[in-house]
């Protein structure tokens, strides 16, 4: 029985959840993701936390974490993001609904939830957007930041680097994956090459100057840790090269704030 008094329906729709799992722990879950994880016939997740899976394994013993099967430490990214969503297209043709849980929320910087929901559209699938805690709002509170002071600018870093984008340096940035800019196979446990590093920080240098400082920004995930901010002039970026990893982005405020 669910929390609405009903169960999930094999037969019913959508035939594909998409869920987020928040960006703490097991913390950030919501009452309706935990509910459609207990109910789904068909659920999969994509986590290498530890406190994560234990609770998920409590919620649904059958649950299955794809990140050992697919998530490749050296694949290419577009590889591992292929087959996880084949997989689970698969799975909504043969055992739906399925419940599909990964970081965050399922449409912030998902290229997996994105081929899903493409392929779905065209094969006849319904897919249905379940809410979460994205990493933006753990940032948000992370730097205190209310952006409907300043307003925002969100840019993945290789897609602005890539296509040298205009950016307005008197309204806030964010950029999100600087660990992984230059590189599109999966490391999660390396830091950024230097290479990277430089890329991001000749871009910057375009719209600041020098002295101009950013923060590195490595919100908590995990039960006991805390988030990490790193303040760095630009010009000096190579020195926090510690802080860009795979789960870092960078806060660049405004000139003159």
């Amino acid at each position: 029985m669910g929390i609405d008094g009903q169960t999930v329906s094999r037969s019913g729709e959508p035939r594909i959840y998409l869920l987020g799992s928040g960006i703490f722990s097991y913390y950030d879950l919501t009452l309706y993701t935990q509910h459609l994880l207990q109910e789904c016939p068909s659920v999969f997740y994509l986590h290498d936390l530890p406190s994560l899976e234990r609770y998920i394994a409590k919620l649904n013993p059958k649950a299955v974490n794809l990140m050992p099967i697919y998530y490749i430490d050296g694949r290419d990214r577009s590889d591992i993001y292929g087959d996880i969503a084949a997989h689970i297209l698969r799975h909504a043709r043969e055992n739906p609904p399925v419940a599909f849980l990964m970081h965050g929320h399922p449409l912030v910087f998902s290229s997996i939830s994105q081929r899903i929901i493409l392929e779905g559209e065209k094969s006849g699938i319904p897919v249905e957007i379940v809410p979460a805690v994205s990493s933006l709002d753990r940032m948000f509170a992370d730097l205190k930041l209310d952006i409907a002071n300043r307003g925002i600018q969100i840019f993945h870093a290789s897609m602005a680097i890539a296509k040298e984008l205009a950016l307005n340096p008197h309204v806030d940035s964010i950029f999100l994956q600087i660990g992984s800019v230059h590189d599109n196979t999966a490391r999660r446990n390396e830091e950024a090459s230097l290479e990277g590093i430089h890329l991001f920080q000749r871009y910057l240098l375009r719209f600041f100057p020098g002295e101009h400082e950013l923060v590195v920004i490595e919100s908590a995930i995990e039960t006991g840790f805390a988030s990490r901010l790193t303040t760095v002039r630009i010009d000096r970026l190579s020195e926090a090269v510690q802080a860009f990893n795979y789960n870092a982005s960078a806060y660049v405020p405004a000139l003159g704030m």
